[in-house]
């Protein structure tokens, strides 16, 4: 497998020009489950760093926390994230595999990182462009997140998926609110 920084670039712009073929090659690659495993974990380390700039960019003093505790909440967000796309997806049909999503997932992170960075750097030069690009980064990551799902599920609608993706965390946020008042924790305790 080749990863210099022109082959990672050609793959992050065939991710956002045409992210189901990209997803697809991915897949094809057929990488080891470590290597999913190590990139899952690189991309959550990345992403703790980089946000933990973006905040001290913002003069809002950093992470009240420690940075173990942000890792370890960035793991569990996207692992659940994982388990998710996995589940759902078998559920209503689909025939991806856990380790497939997971390498699906990490990637999606990796070139959702690429925004961070230009969130960033946008933050220093232009500031105002921050919340711009904060929503375009949303409508990006539902579009890639959406294309990724067909091609490791094998399903054909992007509406149908999109929908699918949009009820499923309703449902999870509602399981979750419905779960944490059980235990007594409500918005005004956190």
């Amino acid at each position: 497998m080749d990863l210099t920084i022109s082959t990672i670039s050609a793959m992050v712009r065939e991710t956002l020009t045409r992210p189901k073929a990209a997803a697809e090659r991915l897949l094809a690659m057929n990488v080891p489950d470590d290597a999913r495993w190590l990139g899952f974990v690189i991309v959550i380390v990345l992403s703790v760093l980089l946000g933990q700039a973006s905040v001290l960019m913002m003069e809002e003093g950093g992470f009240e926390g420690s940075l173990l505790f942000m890792a370890m909440f960035q793991t569990s967000a996207l692992l659940a994230m994982v388990v998710a796309v996995h589940g759902i997806g078998r559920a209503l049909g689909g025939t991806g595999a856990f380790p497939d999503a997971l390498m699906l997932i990490a990637w999606l992170q990796f070139v959702m990182l690429v925004f961070q960075v230009v969130q960033l750097v946008a933050l220093l030069v232009i500031p105002p462009l921050f919340g711009l690009i904060s929503v375009a980064a949303l409508v990006v990551f539902m579009w890639l997140l959406t294309h990724f799902i067909m091609a490791l599920h094998g399903f054909v609608s992007p509406l149908k998926v999109a929908i699918g993706i949009i009820f499923s965390v309703f449902a999870i946020a509602m399981a979750l609110a419905i779960l944490l008042a059980m235990f007594g924790i409500g918005a005004g305790a956190v």
